[in-house]
């Protein structure tokens, strides 16, 4: 709840009866008490109890009993977080989601694998789901959080792959276009996918349905890449060199009209529409340094968010209150978590090698 901005919580060790002391929170400035239990049914079965208190007006503001299985604590601390989340200010949390990356170690021939994995939010549970010693770029969940899309390099080329993590099938190559394929973006309505195609060694973004041909986006001579929808699927943000420097534009779908997003400092890239489809977190260079920076895009507004010097791969949770994205601490890519309402960074602990590519899930209902 801390890591989110929005709450000071404080633990207490005190024994909680079935009597509060609301005078003793009101001292300590606190608006709510939140206290549970656990009760054990059988060897891994338990009823887990939640209680949400106001605390100046002294009444319930929710309670409920959750049968949980001893394997599923973690799973449901989540998403009690999300419960607490919505009780208190009325807005959903992004606790019980999932997030996608690449790590990258060294092995035992003194080469390289790549591993795409899936984890809770907090980095906790990681899972392997694609293993390999050949690069995996840019991971992209779907909204319904069923499929990731990815790049990879197995075959000595950029190329496409679509997979279902959690059923455990051969992922899927995307077929093989005329040049190499990078950068995937799901339409919400997930079922096509805004991907990079370099035909004739130039980069144009393309929407592919998985039926037909894939249908041009752009068309420019520059460089255009890095394509990601609006929350409503009407618009596009991309990355283009079509001024000579890197900037970040935006497509009306509807309309075919493209306009310039960014117009501060000579490089802008890796847009991602916040989930209110008012801002785009973005990477803007300051002098040498790369670093997350988020742009109003009715105002042209940017605010750069942290002092870095590699920032990369920034998004948003799936309620807009915080972005993840990679850095560099120690010579080491870490993934860290800002949030945007009190500018407090989390680093995510990882146990192995590098880690790089972030995504950040929708939520699973």
């Amino acid at each position: 709840l801390n890591r989110s901005g929005q709450f000071n919580a404080l633990s207490t060790e005190a024994l909680i009866t079935n009597q509060i002391d609301f005078s003793f929170w009101q001292e300590h400035k606190k608006d709510a008490v939140v206290f549970g239990k656990i009760e054990q049914v059988s060897s891994k079965v338990y009823n887990v109890y939640i209680y949400i208190y106001d605390v100046f007006s002294e009444k319930s503001l929710y309670q409920k009993k959750i049968r949980v299985h001893n394997s599923g604590f973690r799973r449901i601390a989540h998403f009690l977080s999300d419960k607490i989340y919505y009780v208190l200010l009325g807005q959903k949390g992004s606790f019980d989601t999932r997030l996608s990356y690449v790590t990258v170690s060294e092995n035992s021939n003194g080469g390289r694998t790549y591993k795409l994995q899936i984890s809770d939010s907090d980095g906790f549970n990681p899972q392997t789901v694609v293993r390999s010693s050949n690069p995996i770029l840019s991971p992209a969940w779907s909204k319904d959080q069923k499929k990731l899309a990815y790049v990879s390099f197995k075959n000595n080329r950029s190329e496409v792959f679509v997979m279902t993590p959690f059923l455990k099938t051969i992922p899927i190559k995307l077929p093989k276009f005329d040049g190499i394929a990078s950068s995937p973006t799901w339409h919400p309505d997930g079922e096509s996918i805004a991907l990079t195609l370099s035909k004739n060694g130039n980069k144009d973004i393309y929407l592919y349905d998985f039926k037909s041909k894939p249908i041009p986006l752009t068309t420019n001579i520059a460089i255009d890449t890095e394509a990601s929808f609006s929350p409503d699927g009407s618009k596009i943000a991309f990355t283009s060199n079509r001024t000579g420097q890197v900037q970040v534009y935006i497509k009306d779908l509807k309309s075919g009209k493209i306009s310039r997003a960014t117009f501060e400092g000579r490089y802008n890239a890796k847009p991602v529409f916040s989930p209110d489809g008012k801002d785009l977190a973005l990477i803007h260079r300051v002098g040498k340094d790369y670093r997350l920076a988020l742009l109003d895009i009715a105002s042209r507004d940017l605010t750069v968010m942290t002092q870095n010097k590699s920032d990369e791969s920034p998004y948003f949770s799936p309620n807009g209150g915080m972005i993840i994205y990679s850095t560099n601490r120690d010579n080491k890519g870490i993934l860290s978590i800002i949030s945007l309402h009190n500018n407090q960074v989390v680093e995510l602990m990882q146990k192995e090698g590098e880690v790089r590519e972030p995504s950040w899930s929708n939520y699973s209902n």
